[in-house]
C-alpha cells in the first residue's frame, strides 16, 4: 500500500485515466477566445500576417502589458525531421518599435494569467510582465514599456501540444524548445522586429533553466538570437536527483532557522503524541477511497511528506512569514501537525496566483518526464532524522535507500557540457540566486570567464525578484549592479 501512496500521491504523477481526464481545463482557452479583442496596430497586424507559421491572430489589450498580440506558432514536432509535422505553439507578443530592445521570456511551463484577475481562468488578456520590462522601462507609467516583450510556452505543456505525440513525450527536450525559441526569434526578427534593438532571454526557476539550456544550443549552432542571458534561481543539476539541494537546504539555506527546525522534526521521529497528530493531520491524504494503511506505512509516509513540504516552503514560501510559525518546545501536537503540512499551496506562506503552472491539467506532468531526460531534479538530504527513535531499522533504511538512489541518480550529459561550455562560452551571462533558496545548492561554480556573472542576493529566496531584493541588507546593491551590466549590453 505505501508504494501505492508514494506513486500516486506523493511523486504526483498519473495513476489512471480516471484520475487525469484528458482536459477538464479547456474552457480557460476558450473563455480567452470568448472574450473582445481589437484591432491592434495595423502594420503590427499585418507584419505578423506575413509570417507563414503565424496562425489564429488575436490582437487584445492586457492588464499589466496594454496592447498585445496573441498567436500560435505553427512549430516542427522534431526539428531534426520535418516530416513528423507541426504543432501549435502559444505565443504572447507585445511591441513597441522595431529599433527597441526586446525581452524573450522562455517560459519552461505554460502560460497563465494572472489567478486574481481572471478567477481562475487561464485568461493571457492578464498574463505577467518579466520583472525586467518593469526596470528597464523608465518611462512606464507615462508613455508605456520602452522595450518588446516576446512570451513563449514550452512544448508540451499547456497548449502547446503534439496532440498525437502527448503521450510518449518522444520530442520533450530542452534542444528541441531551443529550436523552438530559435524559429520565432528568427521569424520575428525579420518581419517585425527589425532594427539594431538587442535582445536580452530571461527567466524565473525553471523558466530560467530554459534560458541557460537556449544560450547553450545558440552559441553552439551559431544562431546569435540573443545579446545576454539573465536567468534567475536556476540551478544547473547534473543528476535526475541532484543530493546538493537537499545538503544546502540542511546546511546552509535559511541557517539563523536551521537549528529550530531541527528540534522541531526531532520531535517528529521521537515524540509519540507529535507523530500521531501529524499522521491524523494527513488522514485525507492517507485515506482516500476507503484504502487501509497501516500504521507503521502512514508515519513513513508522513515523514516523506512533511520533509518534501519543508522543501516547498524554505523553496517558494515568504521566509519571514513561515519562520515565525515554526513550533516552540512547549506548543501541542497539533501545532506540530499543522506546520509540518505547511507546504506551497498554504494560504500562510505563498500567495495562489504566484503558482508558476496555474490551474491547467499538467497531462501526466511534462517536467517529471524531462527531469530524467535533461531538466533533474532536487535530491533530499534525510540525515537529520536517521537516529529518530520512533523509526524502525526498514524505515531508516527505506531513507538511507531513498538518499542513495540520489547519491547515484542519472548524471545529465547536457547539464554537464553546459557547465564546462560556461568556462568558454562568448555568450553573455548573468545568473542571480537567492542566499536563502535550496535550488541555490546546484549552483553554477564561481566563473572564471568574464562573460559570465553570478551575484548571490543575501538573505533571497526562490520568488524574490528585483521588488523584494532590495528589502535585504546588500540586495539593492547587487540590483543595481545587474542593471549596470544589463543596460551596458541592451543599451551601448
Amino acid at each position: 500500500m505505501l508504494v501505492t501512496i508514494l506513486s500516486c500521491g506523493l511523486l504526483t504523477t498519473s495513476c489512471s485515466e480516471s484520475d487525469n481526464p484528458v482536459d477538464p481545463y479547456s474552457k480557460n482557452i476558450d473563455v480567452f477566445w470568448d472574450m473582445p479583442g481589437n484591432a491592434g496596430d495595423p502594420e503590427v497586424v499585418a507584419a505578423l500576417k506575413s509570417i507563414k507559421n503565424v496562425v489564429d491572430l488575436k490582437p487584445f489589450m492586457n492588464v499589466n502589458l496594454g496592447q498585445c498580440y496573441y498567436f500560435n506558432y505553427n512549430q516542427l514536432v522534431d526539428h531534426n525531421d520535418p516530416s513528423k509535422g507541426t504543432f501549435k505553439q502559444q505565443v504572447v507578443l507585445s511591441f513597441v518599435g522595431k529599433d527597441a530592445p526586446t525581452i524573450l521570456h522562455t517560459e519552461g511551463y505554460n502560460l497563465t494569467g494572472f489567478y486574481r484577475v481572471n478567477n481562475n481562468t487561464n485568461r493571457l488578456d492578464s498574463i505577467k510582465a518579466p520583472h525586467f520590462l518593469w526596470a528597464l522601462s523608465k518611462d512606464y507609467g507615462k508613455n508605456g514599456f520602452d522595450l518588446n516583450c516576446v512570451q513563449v510556452e514550452y512544448r508540451y505543456h499547456g497548449f502547446s501540444l503534439p496532440e498525437w505525440d502527448a503521450d510518449s513525450f518522444k520530442y520533450l527536450s530542452a534542444e528541441q524548445q531551443s529550436e523552438d525559441l530559435h524559429a520565432i526569434v528568427t521569424d520575428l526578427k525579420k518581419a517585425l522586429i527589425t532594427g539594431d534593438g538587442k535582445w536580452l532571454s530571461t527567466g524565473v526557476s525553471k523558466n530560467g533553466d530554459t534560458t541557460v539550456q537556449y544560450a547553450y544550443f545558440d552559441e553552439l549552432n551559431d544562431w546569435n538570437d540573443i545579446d545576454v542571458y539573465v536567468p534567475f534561481g536556476s540551478p544547473v543539476t547534473t543528476q535526475a536527483e541532484d543530493l546538493r539541494i537537499g545538503n544546502y537546504m540542511i546546511n546552509e539555506a535559511a541557517k539563523d532557522a536551521l537549528p529550530q527546525l531541527e528540534k522541531v522534526f526531532k520531535k517528529l521521529v521521537d515524540d509519540g503524541d507529535v507523530a500521531d497528530a501529524t499522521i491524523d493531520a494527513y488522514a485525507d491524504i492517507l485515506y482516500k477511497e476507503g484504502d487501509e494503511l497501516d500504521k507503521d506505512s502512514a508515519y513513513l509516509f508522513t515523514i516523506d511528506r512533511a520533509y518534501g513540504n519543508l522543501f516547498k516552503v524554505m523553496s517558494y514560501g515568504d521566509f519571514d512569514t513561515w519562520s515565525k510559525l515554526i513550533p516552540r518546545e512547549d506548543d501541542k501536537p497539533e501545532y506540530y501537525a499543522y506546520f509540518f503540512m505547511l507546504d506551497d499551496d498554504s494560504d500562510d506562506i505563498y500567495p495562489k496566483e504566484a503558482k508558476a503552472r496555474g490551474p491547467l491539467l499538467k497531462r501526466r506532468d511534462p517536467f517529471d518526464i524531462q527531469i530524467s531526460i535533461d531538466q533533474g531534479n532536487r535530491g533530499l538530504d534525510y540525515t537529520w532524522i536517521l537516529d529518530g527513535k520512533l523509526l524502525s531499522d526498514s524505515d531508516k533504511k527505506f531513507f538511507k535507500n531513498e538518499m542513495e538512489k540520489s547519491i547515484k541518480s542519472k548524471t545529465l550529459d547536457l547539464q554537464v557540457k553546459i557547465l564546462i561550455n560556461l568556462e568558454t562560452t562568448e555568450k553573455k551571462l548573468i545568473f542571480v540566486y537567492g542566499e536563502d533558496d535550496p535550488w541555490t545548492g546546484a549552483a553554477i561554480p564561481d566563473p572564471t570567464n568574464p562573460n559570465v556573472k553570478k551575484y548571490i542576493v543575501p538573505h533571497g529566496t526562490h520568488t524574490d525578484n528585483f521588488d523584494t531584493y532590495g528589502r535585504y541588507p546588500g540586495g539593492q546593491e547587487i540590483v543595481d549592479k545587474i542593471m549596470a551590466d544589463v543596460k551596458a549590453i541592451l543599451f551601448p
